[in-house]
């Protein structure tokens, strides 16, 4: 909830600057899951959901070859 506060807790499409107030996909679901309604808003927010899953899935997938790879290196002389 920290990060919510300091990165303002704002929802605005029409800026992409790093300083203005703005919401995290994680944020935004810890706010409004539980007063979506069934329907469009439930299936954005499970959407968002599946988005953040897929973001965290590349972020470690890519670690894990990097680190494979330096794991592989390790000791070689450059």
């Amino acid at each position: 909830m920290a990060v919510t506060f300091v990165i303002g807790n704002m929802n605005q499409l029409n800026s992409v600057s790093l300083f203005e107030a703005a919401n995290s996909i994680t944020s935004a679901l810890a706010n409004e899951f539980a007063e979506a309604g069934a329907g469009l808003h439930q299936a954005a927010l499970m959407y968002l959901g599946l988005v953040l899953f897929f973001i965290t899935f590349v972020v470690l997938s890519l670690s894990k070859v990097l680190l494979a790879q330096m794991k592989k290196s390790e000791g070689k002389k450059s």
